[in-house]
Order: structure tokens, then sequence, then C-alpha cells
């Protein structure tokens, strides 16, 4: 943790430097949709979560510039499926991260395209089932932490889109997906498999 909070402090000391160089930075937030790849189950579906943080803009030329963010990410996977007599199940795996992507962004007028390396800690992770039928008056809901038996960092690309409303306002597009399994057993090799959309807002320039 305290690796976490040394980039966090080095984080903001480049975005307090913005005026001193040619330097941007900025908050967002917006959605994602998570799962797990190589799981092939019947009744998977996309866990949906949330993404916030803050990011740094160096430009490097009139096109190009290196693009930070320090962002909570919410990851996972959902399931849900049904048997007889009216028994239905479903079942939530929620992973919560602290992701580090450094990206370098072109921009072509308003669009930009980005892409870069991304490194993650994963802070928690829990997993709740719930099971309904029609002899059982309520669901039943159990919720248990998963942590145990993760990897606890996790690497991965980041590919994205996005427009760039009046120099500040910005909407994104993006995808990532992680390079090693999220289990320490070798018997999975399931990886963070994670499409996000994003507003943000820079602060300084025109």
């Amino acid at each position: 943790m305290l690796k976490l909070f040394l980039s966090l402090g080095a984080f903001l000391s480049l975005a307090g430097s913005a005026q001193a160089q040619n330097i941007r930075y900025g908050l967002k937030a917006g959605v994602s949709l998570a799962r797990q790849t190589d799981l092939d189950i019947t009744g998977a579906r996309n866990k949906v979560g949330a993404t916030a943080g803050l990011m740094a803009d160096a430009a490097l030329s009139e096109k190009f510039s290196l693009h930070p963010e320090l962002l909570f990410s919410q990851k996972g996977q959902r399931f849900e499926g049904s048997g007889p007599g009216g028994y239905s199940y479903s079942y939530q795996f929620r992973s919560n991260y602290l992701d580090l992507p450094v990206l370098l962004r072109l921009k072509l007028n308003s669009f930009f395209v980005e892409a870069g390396p991304q490194v993650g800690y994963l802070l928690s992770a829990k997993g709740t089932e719930t099971r309904s039928s029609s002899t059982l008056p309520t669901p039943v809901s159990n919720t248990y932490d998963t942590t145990e038996g993760l990897r606890r960092f996790d690497v991965g690309f980041v590919v994205g889109v996005g427009y760039q409303l009046r120099e500040r306002w910005e909407l994104s597009a993006r995808y990532n997906v992680g390079i090693l399994g999220t289990s320490t057993y070798n018997t999975t090799q399931r990886r963070n498999s994670v499409f996000q959309f994003q507003a943000g807002y820079l602060f300084g320039g025109s």
C-alpha cells in the first residue's frame, strides 16, 4: 500500500506543476462493463461497475501527449441461471482495483486515439450468491470475501478513442484486458476484460 500512496503523491505533484510546465490535469468518471476471459459458462453476463479518478495530460508535440491516470475501477463477472420448479440463481463477483494506465494519445482535431500499458492493484473482492424458488418466501443471499487466492497485482493493456469538447470536457470509450491471470492458482488463466465509458474535465488550457 505504501507504493500506492507514493504513486498518488507523485501524481498530485505532477498535477501541481501544471502551470510551470505544459501539463494539464483533471478528473474523470464513468461506467464499466466487465467480465473474465476464458470463462465459457452458461449464463455469464457483463458486470456493471464504476470507475473514477485523476488524470494528467502532458503535451509532447502538437499531436501527441503522454496521458497518465490513477483510477478506482470495479471489475468482475455476473452469472444468472434457472432450474426446474421455478428455481433461479444469480452470482455476482466484484473486484475493486486501483489502476494506473500510462497512455500515449494521438490528437486528430477534436478526436483522439490512445493506447498504452496499465498496472493495477487489487483492493478487495467479494462474491454475492442469491437463490430463489417458489418454495422460498424471500430470496436467500450470501456475501463472502474472495480476495484470498487472487493476484494482488494485474498488468494489462489499454486502447481507446475519444472526443474533446472545447479543450476541457472529453468523452471516451476504451477497452482494457489483463495479461496475467487473476488467480494465484495455475489451474485457471482467467483475465480481466473491461469496456469503460468515461467523461472527464481537464483544467487549464484555452
